[in-house]
């Protein structure tokens, strides 16, 4: 199903269900054919380096081709960086815009819920602390020593350490420290949306209370137990008006930061059609293609969603960024969950899988979700990722396997 026009890829968490979950984007189905081996683990450089191939930007990126040794296809793409095997001289920074939004669903002119990224929530995150603050201070933006399976893949943010660990066999070749692929943070001013409730009429957005949850707020800003859920047909062109209302331009990638609101695939219930906690998608602007994502800091603790905490949705929406930054990065098909998948998307195969959890300096232990290695997608063996491994925590022990049918 495609509920908007535009590329979407979206990371999504069910709820009421095992922590089993769903891509919104229509599988792709490849057919199987003749095998071939892929002698490198790596995609090649096909461009010069540092050339971007995102029309209007100057944000840097590689095309990659290879042959997946499971259907002897040739599959080309393109990743946001420079390629490892050029050994580049010096790091990559990308500019990053955060956006924090400040969502009111409106029931009536007295009755309204604020869930807000930028307003405390003491009895979820702490004494002063906010989902904005405590987001700009997490492993995504600072640097951490990372360590996988016993292998120093670097002290450095939580993306790069990844993406280090994906083509470690080019980036330990080249001595590995110059490698990087960072974000350059820039915050932006809150931004105040308003969604008209499923009560009022409209499909817009409707909230839901939980039993049992943190949160000591007596005020309805940030208020306990309350989840916001809201159509993403109604909240996309939204975040697409704030990009060009705040002069943002494809030279950057932009995240709108959501706190405790999940979106849904039309009319906002938590049956069948929620809940969306990310996605991250592309628009033509008079500039050039822009880069954009979306993604809730979810402030309990997997109480709600189990695997799902603070940033872990921001971890997939910034990884499959980076990796698929159009959003059509094809692959042999993959199964995902009880459909198939055709897309280079390095967060859905292990969705509400989380690394093991960093305690930052702030005291405060941010949770991050585990990705898939591009060895898994395109079935190369052995993995060029570290360790040989097929994802950063070593959760996925093989490749995808046949191709989906």
């Amino acid at each position: 199903m495609r509920p908007v026009t535009f590329s979407l890829a979206v990371y999504v968490a069910l709820l009421g269900v095992s922590p089993a979950v769903g891509q919104d984007d229509r599988p792709i189905p490849i057919p199987e054919g003749k095998h071939f081996h892929q002698l490198n683990a790596l995609p090649p450089l096909t461009q010069k380096l540092e050339a971007p191939a995102l029309a209007g930007s100057t944000i840097p990126t590689y095309s990659y081709s290879v042959v997946s040794p499971v259907d002897g296809k040739t599959y080309s793409g393109q990743i946001i960086g420079v390629n490892p095997s050029a050994r580049p001289a010096h790091a990559t920074v990308i500019p990053t815009i955060v956006v924090p939004v400040r969502l009111t669903f409106q029931y009536s002119s007295t009755t309204r819920f604020i869930f807000d990224p930028t307003a405390g929530d003491p009895g979820c995150l702490g004494a002063g602390r906010t989902a904005f603050s405590l987001t700009q201070q997490s492993p995504l933006i600072n640097d951490v020593r990372f360590v996988f399976g016993g292998t120093n893949v670097g002290t450095t943010q939580y993306i790069d350490a990844f993406q280090r660990a994906n083509f470690w066999s080019a980036v330990s070749a080249s001595g590995g420290g110059t490698y990087h692929t960072l974000l350059g943070f820039a915050p932006m001013p809150l931004q105040s949306v308003t969604v008209s409730s499923a009560n009022s009429g409209s499909p817009n957005g409707t909230v839901f209370s939980f039993s049992g949850q943190c949160g000591t707020n007596t005020s309805n800003v940030n208020a306990p137990g309350l989840m916001g859920v809201m159509n993403i047909n109604f909240f996309n062109p939204v975040a697409v008006s704030l990009i060009a209302k705040l002069g943002i331009t494809p030279n950057s990638f932009v995240i709108f930061l959501l706190y405790n609101v999940v979106m849904s695939n039309g009319n906002p219930t938590i049956t069948n059609n929620c809940c969306f906690v990310g996605y991250h998608s592309v628009t033509g602007t008079q500039t050039g293609t822009q880069t954009y994502g979306v993604a809730e800091f979810e402030g309990r603790n997997q109480t709600i969603f189990p695997g799902v905490a603070d940033v872990s949705p921001l971890s997939h929406e910034i990884g499959e960024w980076m990796n698929d930054p159009q959003v059509n990065n094809l692959t042999p098909a993959w199964l995902l969950g009880s459909g198939c998948q055709g897309i280079y998307e390095v967060g859905d195969p292990l969705n509400q899988i989380l690394m093991p959890p960093v305690k930052m300096s702030n005291g405060f232990t941010y949770h991050l979700q585990e990705l898939a290695f591009f060895s898994w997608f395109y079935r190369l063996s052995p993995s060029g990722g570290v360790n040989g491994w097929y994802s950063d925590n070593g959760s996925l022990t093989s490749d995808a396997g046949p191709v989906c049918q």
